[in-house]
């Protein structure tokens, strides 16, 4: 009897245990704070994150689409669709009722990274076009050192999917010499340095409306003035679909 009860503890204790290495094993999700680009590994300058925060910005307010980028040193022992699934959805990406969020989630020390789709967007960020643009547009540049060009390239990517222009079919990686994801953001960076021009009275009238045109057909958003806009400095109220892809390089 005594026996039998010492084997009970022994097992309660292992529980126990399990139970809380489980929890510690958790790693902790940065709070979101209004910050579309969270480097947690210290890998950007101060220049190209703010360059991708005012573009997440602009794409936000033209598509009413909120992407997000997370950026840490390790994963701690946890898996990394999980991980993206909490940073998810405690940071509510997406609008209420469209589920239009997408996070890049990269993680240094795994070398691993995934796109993390809302429902609204499956059907146009698919599976196999998120696994193609974690291959194709970011590896590459992962593989060479330069983890900079390859976020940057990475969210040119989403942008050009969620827009349905993304069009890379092939299953080679692209080679570093390929410009289209660079001038594609020397043109969103021209875009919104004419945007800011305007908001601080350097421009108006017909040339701030052609502006704001350029932007919306750049991006995908397509809208005249009664469309629906992005939707404030934090999450809307968005899920994940459990949709996109996790791939290494």
């Amino acid at each position: 009897m005594k026996v039998g009860f010492s084997l009970l503890r022994f097992l309660l204790l292992l529980l126990v245990v399990a139970v809380s290495f489980t929890g510690q094993a958790q790693r902790t999700v940065p709070a979101h704070n209004a910050v579309w680009v969270h480097d947690e590994a210290n890998i950007l300058s101060a220049s190209a994150k703010a360059q991708m925060e005012a573009i997440l910005q602009a794409h936000r307010d033209s598509t009413s689409t909120q992407i997000a980028v997370l950026i840490v040193p390790s994963l701690e022992g946890e898996d990394i669709d999980g991980y993206a699934v909490r940073v998810f959805e405690e940071w509510k990406l997406g609008q209420q009722g469209k589920d239009n969020g997408v996070l890049f989630l990269v993680a240094m020390q795994e070398r691993q990274m995934r796109i993390e789709v809302g429902y609204g967007l499956e059907g146009v960020l698919t599976d196999a076009l998120s696994s193609r643009i974690n291959r194709n547009e970011v590896a590459p540049f992962f593989r060479e050192g330069n983890y900079e060009a390859g976020i940057q390239a990475g969210v040119v990517a989403i942008i050009k999917a969620v827009a349905g222009e993304y069009k890379n079919d092939d299953p080679s990686p692209r080679k570093r010499g390929k410009k289209s994801s660079w001038s594609t953001i020397i043109f969103l960076v021209l875009i919104i340095f004419l945007m800011s021009r305007r908001n601080r009275g350097g421009g108006g009238g017909m040339g701030g409306y052609w502006t704001a045109a350029m932007m919306g057909h750049m991006l995908g958003g397509g809208r005249g003035s009664g469309g629906s806009w992005g939707g404030g400095d934090f999450g809307g109220g968005g899920f994940s679909g459990g949709g996109g892809s996790s791939d290494s390089w």
